[in-house]
């Protein structure tokens, strides 16, 4: 596997964390009940927490090896992107 697809992995396993979290947040369904669940969702959180910085030091491997391809640095703004939005996200919360 390549950096970029490495990179490109991660980033959606990030946006697949999120959306399952923001589907909790609008849902009626209260998944907190289902037995075990209660493990998963810390994990999940701080795997969410750790794949952006992954995934920008892979895009940025990637954009150093071949730095002449347009997709790396694609990749690499968009991983910059969720990281910045995520910690942004992060300081303005009231909640941590």
């Amino acid at each position: 596997m390549s950096l970029r697809k490495a990179s490109i992995a991660c980033l959606a396993i990030w946006l697949a964390i999120w959306l399952v979290f923001l589907l909790m947040r609008v849902s009626p369904v209260d998944i907190r009940n289902i037995p075990g669940i209660g493990m998963i969702l810390p994990i999940a959180l701080a795997v969410a927490l750790v794949v952006p910085v992954v995934a920008t030091v892979l895009a940025g491997a990637a954009l150093i090896r071949q730095p002449r391809v347009p997709l790396n640095l694609l990749t690499f703004g968009c991983a910059i992107a969720a990281l910045v939005g995520q910690v942004f996200l992060f300081l303005i919360s009231r909640w941590l």
